[in-house]
């Protein structure tokens, strides 16, 4: 099978890129209503619990960091997307290509960020409310470092093949140079 051109592996990841593209927009929308919705319903309950505001808001805070972890992998989707139509069109070493494998970098790092600010705030929220068993508590906060250092390694990744990436056109460029 062809790597780049028409009707290639390339154009095809490139299409799947796009649907899913589309699903994470989908499920962004989602989570945002949910969250409204859940939090809305929260604050205007009649019920009077201690520390009430405090888990509001922590609910809050992690639903927003949970939507913008969705928000950056739209845009780590979108250069992959770029990188791919590239491919396609057989622009392989292309400074184009250096400065979206950059920034897919870039935006990894702040979605493993991001689970790690999400992973203190759910700490703090199944600590204080104590609202789960310790097995599931342990069980979601693992999950969570685990997408943390996922991301974080495959950041450090993306940012070592992009240094193989620029020295690969340079070595490209220096070679059109001399013939």
């Amino acid at each position: 099978m062809k790597i780049s051109g028409e009707k290639s592996l390339s154009s095809k990841v490139e299409n799947g890129l796009k649907i899913l593209f589309l699903v994470i927009v989908l499920l962004d929308v989602i989570t945002l209503g949910v969250a409204g919705v859940a939090i809305f319903s929260e604050f205007n309950s009649f019920s009077v619990r201690e520390n009430y505001l405090t888990r509001i808001v922590l609910e809050a805070i992690i639903s927003v960091v949970l939507l913008l972890t969705g928000i950056v992998a739209l845009f780590i989707i979108h250069q992959f997307i770029k990188i791919f139509k590239n491919l396609k069109e057989n622009k392989l070493f292309e400074k184009e290509n250096a400065k979206a494998l950059n920034k897919i970098c870039t935006m990894s790092i702040v979605i493993g960020s991001l689970y790690l600010i999400c992973l203190v705030g759910v700490s703090i929220l199944l600590e204080y409310f104590n609202t789960i068993d310790f097995l599931s508590s342990l069980l979601i906060k693992v999950l969570i470092l685990v997408f943390a250092v996922a991301f974080l390694i495959f950041g450090i990744g993306i940012k070592i093949l992009n240094y193989i990436y620029i020295k690969a056109i340079e070595y490209k460029e220096e070679n059109d140079f001399t013939i």
